[in-house]
């Protein structure tokens, strides 16, 4: 059974740690396939790299390659789909918490009708949240524009602390993706909860090759 133990980003900071994620999850115990929720948003005619579905937001507002090994939590507090907003949970299945030691967490909040300006204090926020000395990159490819980057969180003494990802292997990722013409834009949120975080082993190429097709291949459709 299916269950939503990550509630939201907040619990993935406290929780910390990582370890690389595999891409290889197509078969048919895939629960992106197996869900019935899930499986409503995915086209498997349309061709994506292994380890994807072709994903389709309930409003058409975006399409993405979503994650195979992920389920979309349908709890009305963890999903939302309006015309200028949608927010998901994706949650990998919990079963590679036991078998491999560790579960991805994803986030994403998609906004319409905006501004570059409005774009731009989410991505302050972001960075304000997320970042490592408001250290990130911006990519401009054919259909978006991206602001994106990566940390590494540990908890002390009930706190937070963000350490540079340069000398810790990222324990998380975010990035900005907005549309050309500055009027929608997605917030992406990725982490990673290791069972035991002292003999876990990030893979830092993987991880990050991971979400760059993530953020990469979203596309806005109106």
């Amino acid at each position: 059974m299916k269950k939503g133990i990550w509630i939201s980003i907040v619990v993935l900071i406290v929780l910390g740690g990582g370890v690389a994620m595999a891409f290889a999850l197509n078969g048919s115990d895939d629960i992106a396939l197996t869900d019935d929720f899930t499986s409503s948003f995915l086209d498997p005619n349309v061709e994506t790299d292994e380890g994807f579905h072709y994903f389709q937001s309930e409003k058409n507002n975006f399409s993405m390659w979503f994650p195979a090994g992920y389920y979309i939590e349908d709890d009305p507090t963890l999903y939302e789909s309006e015309d200028h907003f949608e927010f998901l949970d994706f949650y990998e299945d919990e079963t590679h918490l036991i078998e491999k030691g560790y579960s991805g967490f994803i986030q994403l909040k998609y906004r319409g009708n905006m501004t570059d300006h409005r774009a731009h204090l989410q991505l302050n926020r972001l960075l304000d949240d997320l970042s490592y000395d408001n250290q990130y990159e911006k990519l401009q490819t054919e259909e978006t524009i991206i602001y994106y980057g990566s940390s590494y969180l540990t908890l002390e003494d009930k706190e937070g602390v963000i350490h540079d990802p340069a000398t810790h292997s990222a324990n998380r990722y975010f990035a900005l993706v907005q549309s050309l013409d500055y009027k929608q834009f997605i917030v992406v949120k990725y982490g990673i909860f290791c069972k035991d975080k002292e003999n876990c082993l990030i893979n830092d190429d993987q991880e990050s090759r991971f979400f760059d097709t993530l953020i990469q291949n979203i596309r806005f459709q109106k």
